[in-house]
C-alpha cells in the first residue's frame, strides 16, 4: 500500500463514532479490507453490533505465535466546543491527523492491521502464526479481550504487540517524566529531560513492558427522600457517601507499598453524583473510583478493604452503602525478552528517535490484562503510535510516526517469525 491508502484506512476508521458501542463498524470495515487482500477473518461477538474480529496467518510450519492487538472503541469526546475541528471529522494540519481515536487508539490498529496484510503479502513469515486480534470494549472493562481469553483464543500466544500509544511529544516530554503516570530510573529521567530539547524527532516513543492492574468500583448510598423543608425526616444519601468518601480516602493514603518497575498506587474518583431536586432530600448518591494496582498491594487486598468500610459504616443508624467492583490484574514481563530486543531494533530501524525505545512500566492498562489472566508465559509489548493527547481534546497522530510505525510492526513480525 501506498501512504495515501495508509491514511485513508486510518481516516475512515475514524469517521466511525465508536464510543464503547458500536465497534462493528470498525470491525466490518477491517473485515471487508483483509477479504479484499484474500485474508479470511472471522467475528467473535458481544452483543448487537458489538464484537472482536479475529484473523489468523498460520504458515504450517512450526514455530512461535505472535499476536497483533488493537481495539475498535474510544473513549467519550467531551464537549464539542473544546475541538477545533469535529472529532469525527478527521483533518491533518502541520502534519498531523486530528480526530477522537487517533492517538486511542486507531492509528495502533490501522497500523497493526496494515503491516499483518503487508508480512503476509511479501512472504515475510517463515515459521509459526501471526494472528491479528481487533477488540471491542477496551475502554471500559476491556470487554473483547476478556471473551477472546474466555474462549481460549490466546492460550497459544508466545507474545502479543499491542498497539496502545506509547509516544510523547517533545513538548510534553518533561511533564510526562515529572507525571508520575510511568515510573523512570533516574538514568533514563535525566536522558528524556536532554531529549526534550534536542532537534531530533518531534515524538519519543517507549516500550511499555509492564503496566499497572485497576480496580473500578462505584459506591451506592442509599437513603430516605423527604421534602427539604423536613430534612430530619429522610436520610441524606449525599451526607452518608460524602462520610464513606473521606474514610476512603484515607484509606489510600496509608498505602505506602511501591513496585520497582510500576511505582505506587494510584487512586483517582472520578464521579461523584447525587440528588435529583433542589427542593427534595436526595435518596441516593454515588462515587465511581479506579485505581491503579501494584502486586506489592493486589486488588483482593484493597477490595477487602473496601468492604471492610462498607461494613463498619453499614452499623450505623440509617447507613445503607452497597459497592460493585470489577479488577484487572498488573502486567509484568522480562524486560531482556526476545520481542523487546527485536521490537528495539526494529525502532531504531524505523523511528530515528532520540533514544531506541526505553523500557517502562506505566499507569495504565490495556487488553494484555485479559490475555495474560489465562497465559501468563506470553511476553507483552505496548507499542504504537499515538501520544499523551489521548482522551483529550484536539487528539492527534503524527502522521510521521504512524507511518513510521508500520514498517515497525512488519520488522518485528518478520524478525520474531524469521
Amino acid at each position: 500500500m501506498d501512504k495515501s491508502e495508509k491514511l485513508q484506512i486510518l481516516e475512515d476508521l475514524i469517521s466511525f463514532r465508536t464510543v464503547n458501542d458500536n465497534e462493528h463498524l470498525v470491525t466490518s470495515y477491517l473485515h471487508d479490507l483483509l477479504a479484499n487482500h484474500g485474508i479470511p477473518s472471522k467475528y467473535v461477538q458481544y452483543a448487537e453490533g458489538r464484537d472482536n474480529l479475529v484473523a489468523e496467518f498460520d504458515t504450517g510450519n512450526p514455530g512461535p505465535v505472535l499476536g497483533f492487538s488493537g481495539h475498535a472503541d474510544v473513549v467519550h469526546e467531551g464537549a464539542l466546543s473544546t475541538w477545533t475541528t469535529p472529532p469525527f471529522e478527521p483533518s491533518v494540519r502541520d502534519n498531523r491527523l486530528y480526530g477522537r481515536g487517533t492517538s486511542d487508539m486507531k492509528g495502533g490498529t490501522a497500523g497493526l492491521t496494515i503491516a499483518f496484510i503487508e508480512l503476509i503479502e511479501a512472504h515475510q513469515i517463515k515459521k509459526g502464526k501471526l494472528r491479528l486480534y481487533v477488540t471491542m470494549g477496551e475502554e471500559v472493562g476491556e470487554l473483547g479481550s476478556k471473551l477472546l481469553a474466555d474462549d481460549g483464543l490466546v492460550d497459544d500466544l508466545d507474545a502479543v504487540v499491542i498497539g496502545e500509544p506509547s509516544g510523547v511529544s517533545k513538548e510534553r516530554l518533561d511533564d510526562y517524566v515529572d507525571s508520575g503516570g510511568a515510573k523512570f530510573p533516574s538514568k533514563l529521567a535525566a536522558q528524556l529531560h536532554q531529549v526534550s530539547h534536542d532537534n531530533g524527532a518531534a515524538e519519543q516513543h517507549f516500550i511499555f513492558y509492564a503496566h499497572k492492574g485497576w480496580l473500578m468500583y462505584k459506591v451506592t448510598a442509599h437513603g430516605k427522600a423527604a421534602h427539604s423543608s423536613m430534612p430530619k425526616m429522610g436520610v441524606n444519601a449525599i451526607d452518608m457517601l460524602i462520610n464513606y468518601y473521606l474514610k476512603e480516602k484515607q484509606f489510600y493514603q496509608t498505602i505506602k507499598a511501591s513496585d520497582p518497575v510500576l511505582g505506587e498506587t494510584v487512586y483517582a474518583p472520578t464521579i461523584i453524583q447525587g440528588g435529583k431536586q433542589i427542593n427534595s432530600i436526595p435518596d441516593k448518591a454515588t462515587l465511581q473510583v479506579k485505581i491503579r494496582t501494584i502486586p506489592e498491594f493486589d486488588n483482593q487486598t484493597i477490595i477487602n478493604k473496601l468492604h471492610e468500610m462498607i461494613t463498619e459504616l453499614n452499623q450505623r443508624p440509617g447507613y445503607n452503602l452497597s459497592i460493585e467492583i470489577a479488577s484487572k490484574r498488573p502486567v509484568i514481563n522480562h524486560p531482556g525478552s526476545k520481542i523487546i530486543d527485536i521490537a528495539q531494533a526494529a525502532g531504531k530501524h524505523h523511528l530515528h528517535e532520540s533514544l531506541d525505545l526505553p523500557t517502562i512500566g506505566v499507569s495504565l492498562g490495556t487488553d494484555a490484562s485479559e490475555y495474560t489472566r489465562v497465559n501468563p508465559k506470553m511476553d507483552v509489548v505496548v507499542l504504537g503510535p499515538g501520544n499523551t493527547t489521548s482522551h483529550q481534546h484536539d487528539e492527534y497522530v503524527d502522521l510521521n510516526t504512524y507511518f513510521n510505525m508500520i514498517d515497525t510492526y512488519q520488522e518485528i513480525g518478520s524478525q520474531y517469525l524469521k
